[in-house]
């Protein structure tokens, strides 16, 4: 190995320190956002008073949404550091898994490519705005997505194995395991992102005869297996036939087939792609293209370029036909979507690639500059933060109107209740009271009887004189 390759691979090093480590310094400067990230708070705070760490509940009720793995991250942080409950679970909920994913991505690509795209492919990757964005959002995403990319690296490296070469129990359990656990952190898609991409890239090797190396019935057994304990678990306590109901019905299946939120088209993903794929998307759409037109030619394709169009083309298509779409499912498919793109601009600009990978990096880095100088701004125009401060300094009792996702602050507001309040019941309310509601209700409020002692871009507070 000489100097050179010594020289670059410290400076990418260096840069993946100091990239996480203003990631780490950002979460401690992120307000929480008030319909989710509270929301999850009460659902910790509700587990930790109840003691039952297998059925969560939301103000008393049934949370089936999500399964536990994930709020016991939460619930570790909320009883060691209250105060900084929230940074603490962004950087070991979000940006440590982050960094393993990305970590994953880079060694199957090491394997598959080349070190060096592994290196230049992997800092595109961390540094794509939106993904950026969702490292640094109190959500169970990016940690079922390490559990996938860590399924999927366990089988790429045992694919890598020498003909003749025997494989081992333990590094098949890897597999299974993983696909276990990213089910208990969030649902479905960690075994079905897997499971697609495995049988995707295998027909395009067309060696699916490697299945039975992989011993599947072997996988499912310990999948079952890990679920069955989950389960078995949750059915002992009285609740758990109703929760267990819930979460594989309404939250699994009707999510599914027919969503009574996030219902979207099937074309959702391809058409909002072109934006959270920027500043990736022409080459994305370029290579996609390029994928197909040489479908007939998969003898010429390399392993990564199977790799990449096995994650994204099938599981793109899988998603785009459930009921219920969010953006953010779309998370373990990125490393693929990268890859296609970079590939293309391998192909076609093999001399100046290195130019065009670091103008797309830099395009990246201005964008969180941007983003990273715009925070104080949101965070005081935007969020409710300022509104907790001076609801905690007043000792009167406080209502809202039209605003029922603000009883998510309770617990950080130190008061039992904040009652909604019809428009007929604002009369109701007593001299010194306070009134919380969002912006876009002000108008409805008769402002005769009440002075606005607070207001940002999105929420009023009003004192009834």
């Amino acid at each position: 190995m000489n100097l050179k390759d010594d020289i670059y691979k410290e400076r990418y090093k260096i840069f993946f320190i100091a990239y996480f480590s203003i990631l780490v310094g950002i979460a401690f400067l992120r307000v929480p956002d008030l319909r989710n990230e509270f929301k999850y708070f009460v659902v910790t705070d509700e587990m930790i008073n109840t003691k039952n760490f297998l059925i969560l509940r939301y103000f008393n009720e049934l949370y089936p949404d999500k399964p536990p793995i994930y709020f016991w991250i939460l619930g570790i942080f909320r009883l060691i550091n209250k105060e900084n409950f929230y940074p603490l679970s962004l950087i070991f909920g979000g940006i440590i898994p982050a960094a393993i994913t990305a970590k994953l991505g880079f060694e199957i690509s090491k394997l598959y490519w080349t070190e060096k795209m592994a290196y230049v492919s992997t800092t595109i990757l961390i540094t794509l705005p939106y993904l950026f964005g969702i490292s640094l959002v109190l959500r169970m995403d990016y940690l079922m997505t390490m559990f996938i990319m860590l399924s999927l690296y366990s089988f790429f490296k045992v694919y890598k194995i020498k003909k003749g070469e025997k494989i081992s129990l333990l590094k098949i359990s890897y597999i299974y395991i993983s696909i276990g656990f990213g089910i208990l952190v969030k649902g479905g898609a960690a075994v079905v992102v897997p499971l697609l991409t495995i049988l995707t890239f295998l027909y395009l090797e067309r060696n699916l005869k490697f299945l039975k190396k992989i011993k599947p019935i072997f996988g499912i057994s310990l999948i079952l297996g890990i679920l069955s304990i989950f389960f078995l678990s949750i059915y002992s306590f009285e609740d758990g036939k109703e929760y267990i109901k819930l979460m594989l019905g309404q939250e699994t299946i009707d999510r599914m087939v027919k969503s009574k939120t996030h219902t979207k088209p099937v074309y959702h993903y391809i058409k909002n792609l072109i934006f959270t794929a920027l500043p990736l998307t022409i080459f994305l759409v370029r290579g996609v293209i390029d994928k197909f037109k040489n479908i007939k030619m998969l003898y010429k394709w390399k392993p990564i370029d199977k790799i990449s169009f096995s994650l994204f083309i099938p599981n793109l298509i899988f998603f785009s036909l459930l009921s219920g779409k969010l953006d953010i499912y779309l998370l373990p498919l990125y490393y693929g979507i990268v890859t296609i793109s970079l590939r293309f601009i391998e192909r076609e600009w093999s001399g100046t690639k290195e130019k065009i990978c670091k103008k797309i990096l830099y395009v990246n880095l201005a964008v969180l500059a941007v983003c990273l100088l715009a925070l104080p701004y949101y965070n005081k125009n935007y969020t409710i933060r300022d509104s907790i401060e001076i609801i905690k300094l007043n000792t009167q009792e406080i209502y809202s109107y039209r605003f029922g996702d603000v009883k998510n602050i309770l617990s950080e507001i130190d008061k039992n209740e904040i009652k909604e309040m019809s428009l007929n019941e604002l009369n109701l309310i007593k001299e010194g009271e306070l009134l919380i509601a969002r912006k876009k209700y002000y108008k409805d409020i008769p402002l005769q009887n009440f002075k606005e002692i607070y207001s940002n871009k999105e929420y009023i507070i009003l004192i009834r004189e």
